[in-house]
């Protein structure tokens, strides 16, 4: 009997990860339980790291009870200070850009470990039409990725390069509105297209093994 070719063996599988990794990224978590919401706040609230998350507790608190599983964007606007506002011996300086860019450091494998990531960051082409400086749109997974983040002790820490950085900062929390079955569309595109370069491939490589016939 003979074997499948090694690369129908290696699309096949590509195409088995290709949809589970959409499958993944639209996956629906139960939402959050009013125990796990107090366990997270209580964790919050008992961060001790100066200057910390400084959240709204209240609207924090009505943000999760709102939970419904579903993946969370943050639509983030930055005005940035010319200098780092850093406390006095921080050991920090630079401009307002650079202690942003140590948040993100801290931030971005934060986001990574629990299944979110940025999906959008800019500076303004014209920044005489606006006050702001950097416009950053983050996807998170759910709405206890983003709290588990929170409660970090990384997060409450790296948040001393925030607030050095910013001079003023709005942040929309929002949820998109997708086209149904947009997601799965795309998988089972992406699918038909490997099936298609696979036969065409076992096709082409059947052809160019097959003997020829040797006239006597």
């Amino acid at each position: 009997m003979r074997r499948p070719p090694i690369r129908m063996i290696a699309l096949a599988a590509m195409a088995v990860l290709t949809l589970a990794a959409f499958w993944s990224y639209q996956w629906q978590a139960n939402p959050l339980s009013p125990a796990e919401i107090d366990a997270y706040m209580e964790q919050i609230e008992a961060q001790t790291q100066q200057p910390g998350g400084r959240h709204e507790l209240a609207a924090l608190r009505g943000f999760l009870e709102s939970d419904d599983g579903r993946p969370v964007y943050t639509v983030n606007l930055y005005e940035f200070h010319d200098q780092a506002d850093y406390p006095p011996a921080s050991g920090f300086g630079g401009t307002g850009e650079d202690a942003y860019a140590r948040f993100a450091q801290v931030m971005v494998p934060l986001m990574l470990e629990r299944g979110s990531h940025p999906i959008f960051s800019s500076q303004w082409a014209d920044p005489s039409s606006n006050g702001w400086d950097r416009l950053v749109i983050v996807r998170y997974r759910n709405r206890r990725a983003l709290v588990d983040l929170f409660a970090t002790d990384a997060f409450a820490e790296g948040s001393l390069h925030k607030w050095a950085s910013i001079r003023r900062h709005e942040r929309l929390l929002v949820q998109g509105i997708h086209i149904p079955g947009g997601g799965w569309m795309i998988a089972l595109i992406s699918l038909l297209l490997t099936g298609l370069i696979g036969w065409s491939l076992a096709w082409s490589s059947g052809r160019t093994a097959r003997p020829t016939r040797q006239r006597a």
